[in-house]
């Protein structure tokens, strides 16, 4: 990864599929330093600690390696509702998987009362219909998210609390 001088870097695809998959994340200097020393060096030393979006320091990335019996999205069943930017669906599904999820790929598809929890995550601002996501919730009974709630959960390899990433849902009689 193109990391600072501190190992910390900017949040990508790749630094979110290496987090989830549980592998290295280290910096390019890591490469570089391997070269000139016409050795390779211990990862351990160039490994990311954090990004410039959730802090520079919470070391998500050693979290994720040393966890892989421990998945953050482990009894979710998550739906990846919707239009996204700058991130292909199926990338985000691979992702949630990785971190333990099961994809389900219609709201209509939740097995509702298995011990299994079902979320729908969605981009808001790539939605051009008017608010439609309002109403998610109301067809599948699951709380909605925004997608930052995936990337902030991978990210720090932490399950993050639902609170703060849900989209207010708008009863249907409303409309």
């Amino acid at each position: 990864m193109k990391t600072d001088a501190e190992f910390v870097c900017e949040r990508t695809l790749k630094y979110f599929l290496g987090i989830a998959g549980g592998k290295w994340v280290v910096s390019y200097f890591w490469v570089t330093q391997s070269i000139k020393e016409r050795k390779m060096l211990n990862e351990h030393d160039f490994e990311v600690r954090g990004d410039v979006v959730n802090g520079r320091n919470h070391q998500g990335p050693k979290r994720a390696r040393e966890s892989q019996d421990r998945k953050i999205f482990r009894g979710l069943e998550i739906c990846c509702y919707g239009p996204f930017t700058n991130m292909p669906t199926d990338q985000l599904e691979w992702m949630v998987q990785l971190c333990g999820a099961s994809v389900v790929k219609e709201l209509s598809s939740f097995t509702l009362g298995t011990g299994v929890h079902p979320i729908v995550v969605v981009q808001p601002d790539a939605w051009t219909e008017d608010n439609g996501f309002h109403a998610i919730g109301q067809m599948c009974e699951a709380p909605v998210v925004t997608r930052e709630w995936v990337l902030d959960s991978v990210a720090l390899y932490q399950c993050q609390e639902l609170d703060t990433y849900l989209i207010p849902q708008i009863p249907h009689s409303h409309y």
